[in-house]
């Protein structure tokens, strides 16, 4: 019986592309709910840090 060649550099890097892409996502989907509130929250922090 004779095996199947395989190819585990190309299967790491999938995987690892697939890793980067989920999240990816996952923090786009974080910054669109989260957008208004982190600027908000970011003005205000560099605010008190550096007032003018």
């Amino acid at each position: 019986m004779s095996r199947l060649p395989t190819n585990r550099t190309g299967q790491s890097f999938v995987e690892f592309a697939l890793v980067i892409i989920l999240l990816a996502i996952v923090l786009l989907s974080i910054l669109l709910i989260l957008g208004d509130d982190l600027r908000t929250f970011i003005n205000d922090l560099l605010q008190t840090w550096f007032p003018q």
